[in-house]
């Protein structure tokens, strides 16, 4: 499980893996680094590893879209929450929590991983029986959000006020929210090429 757990965090400095990590970033960002948030979005990144090693559900054509729209809509509800009454509702931690593990859970339906030798060897023995790589993707998959934890022990260590954590938190958002209207405008091949082609360049 360790080798599987350390080249999950050597993958993270991969361009291909950006769209398995934003949008979990974003969501550490908005919810001001929560840490029911933060697990939640773990327990949502295993269990769509879970879900692409079995081959259960591969998002495709309008699936892919309505995700992404979705996406943005959550994005948009959690960031806009605090300073609307309406959707006060939406900035309570669990509300906040079930929203991050719901994104992370998105964001590992759109991922292409670029395939080491440890997710190989994850896949190609998922093929004879799949609940026995189960633990070894999990280690993959809480590898590949360590650089997630580094972000919430961040924005815990700074501390922003309420007027910073609001400016820092449209700014990811905003950054996440363009990456997610993509996916829902039918960019996502053209955004996995392009991620593709710059990891191995």
């Amino acid at each position: 499980m360790l080798p599987a757990f350390l080249e999950a965090i050597r993958a993270t400095t991969q361009p291909c893996t950006l769209l398995l990590l934003l949008p979990p970033v974003v969501m550490a960002i908005v919810t001001r680094g929560r840490w029911s948030a933060f697990g939640a979005a773990c327990v949502g990144a295993v269990l769509g590893g879970w879900l692409f090693i079995a081959n259960v559900v591969a998002l495709d054509g309008w699936q892919l879209q309505l995700s992404g729209a979705l996406v943005v809509a959550a994005i948009g509800l959690v960031i806009a929450a605090p300073s609307t009454a309406r959707l006060r509702w939406v900035a309570t931690p669990g509300v906040e929590a079930a929203t991050a593990g719901l994104v992370a859970f998105a964001a590992t339906l759109w991922w292409r991983p670029c395939i080491g030798e440890e997710l190989g060897a994850i896949l190609t023995g998922a093929r004879g029986g799949r609940s026995g790589e189960l633990p070894g993707m999990t280690a993959y998959m809480l590898g590949a959000m360590m650089p997630v934890l580094a972000v919430v022990l961040a924005v815990r260590a700074i501390d922003p006020s309420a007027a910073a954590a609001r400016r820092y938190g449209w700014l990811a958002g905003g950054c996440g929210m363009v990456v997610a209207a993509a996916v829902a405008l039918g960019r996502h091949d053209e955004l996995v090429t392009t991620l593709t082609r710059w990891t191995t360049s």
